[in-house]
């Protein structure tokens, strides 16, 4: 049995935390402060973390660990939990149905991060945005592509951080999660450091990215990222729905599921490495109707598309395959 007392002392919360809700309101030398995710907090940030544990002080009063938080934030089970800490002694549980349907946002939180994600559009946009539109250009997106999924850009060093709209906002490109009339999350792809990506506290974990294209396809793309996503709804999305849970260890929500498998075809193309084999594993166990495919060649759709790849032919083939009855 894993010494869990061990791991609590090997992993410092407060860092684990900044990954998941960016950087603290405040902090000191025992704990950091953020706005508490469990409820919605808009004034205030009575979410006091420490190395070895946290606590709402504020209207929910969650409290725990590191494992506490890992099962409630990330929707890990415990195994999971200590999978992700590095600790593989004890064998994961039976595959788990979806997570129960969760809501989106308080829709107080959905309008300000409305206005958030107007204005990074229009930043974008503008020689302050140039750099960032380059980028997104180098990743295989089309104005078309970056106008359609509403992309944006937070001016700023890429580990500034800036106050918009009653949001803590980091800097860099802003990813808007929108589907089913609602905006879920909104994510921002910093320049530079780690965690690459962080999301805007009060946003859902529980959204599927660029979910609205299922409603006119019978065939879905289940992919890592939002990237990976928007680059094969660009290049197939003729044949295909692409969607994402935004990473490999994202788990889905019952919401999605079940407009998931009403697909002849889904498709699980996550990326070729250790977590992207274990996150497309963890989809295919849920139904007989997902099936994993990796491209031909590279890390994931992105650099198979960078490096002359077709991703239309690529989709097309493995779909008239299926036809054929050749997995």
């Amino acid at each position: 049995m894993p010494d869990l007392n061990r791991l609590k002392q090997a992993h410092d919360l407060r860092l684990l935390v900044e990954q998941d809700l960016g950087r603290p309101i405040s902090r000191s030398a025992r704990a950091s402060l953020w706005k508490c995710p469990f409820h919605n907090e808009r004034r205030g940030a009575s979410l006091a973390v420490w190395a070895d544990g946290y606590r709402c002080f504020g209207a929910c009063a969650h409290g725990g660990d590191l494992f506490d938080w890992l099962q409630r934030y990330r929707q890990l089970s415990f195994a999971e939990a200590l999978d992700l800490l590095g600790e593989t002694t004890i064998p994961l549980p039976p595959p788990r149905r979806p997570h129960e349907s969760t809501e989106p946002p308080a829709f107080e939180w959905q309008e300000a991060a409305r206005k958030v994600v107007e204005y990074a559009e229009e930043k974008l946009w503008s020689l302050e945005g140039q750099s960032a539109l380059t980028y997104l250009f180098q990743r295989g997106l089309t104005s078309r592509t970056i106008k359609a999924a509403r992309l944006g850009y937070i001016p700023g060093w890429y580990h500034g951080w800036h106050s918009l709209y009653g949001l803590t906002i980091p800097c860099g490109i802003v990813i808007p999660w929108f589907a089913a009339g609602a905006l879920w999350a909104v994510k921002v792809r910093r320049a530079f450091g780690e965690p690459k990506y962080a999301q805007i506290a009060g946003g859902s974990s529980h959204g599927l990215y660029n979910a609205d294209a299922l409603e006119d396809r019978s065939r879905a793309l289940i992919c890592e990222g939002e990237f990976d996503t928007l680059i094969a709804q660009q290049e197939a999305g003729e044949m295909v729905a692409a969607v994402s849970l935004g990473s490999a260890s994202a788990t889905l929500a019952i919401r999605w599921y079940s407009a998931l498998v009403t697909c002849s075809d889904v498709l699980v193309a996550y990326d070729n490495d250790a977590a992207g084999e274990k996150g497309a594993q963890r989809l295919c166990d849920l139904s007989p109707r997902f099936r994993t495919i990796r491209v031909p060649h590279g890390k994931d759709i992105t650099a198979f598309y960078l490096s002359g790849g077709d991703v239309y032919g690529w989709v097309e083939l493995t779909l008239r395959k299926r036809l054929c009855g050749d997995t």
